[in-house]
């Protein structure tokens, strides 16, 4: 069984995008914009943030940039550095 691909047309670039890449940047994005929501509601900097989880600023700035495509391993890491579980 193969596997049915859809494009999009970007209404913003005029550029063909494949479907389940754009899911995957949406998701990235809300990802990006919940870590800052609950850091910002915490009053915690990304400097913080980077002590917090062990990591670089640049790393931290990476993930929150909206472009990060996170691993389950890293999304579970920031939830436990967060305290969420």
């Amino acid at each position: 069984m193969k596997k049915h691909q859809r494009r999009i047309k970007s209404r913003f670039l005029n550029v063909n995008v494949d479907l389940e890449e754009y899911k995957e940047q949406v998701r990235s994005v809300k990802l990006a914009i919940a870590i800052k929501n609950v850091l910002e509601l915490r009053k915690i900097s990304v400097e913080e943030f980077a002590v917090i989880m062990g990591k670089d600023k640049s790393t931290i700035n990476k993930w929150l940039s909206g472009t990060y495509c996170f691993s389950l391993s890293t999304l579970y890491e920031i939830t436990e550095g967060l305290g969420i579980i």
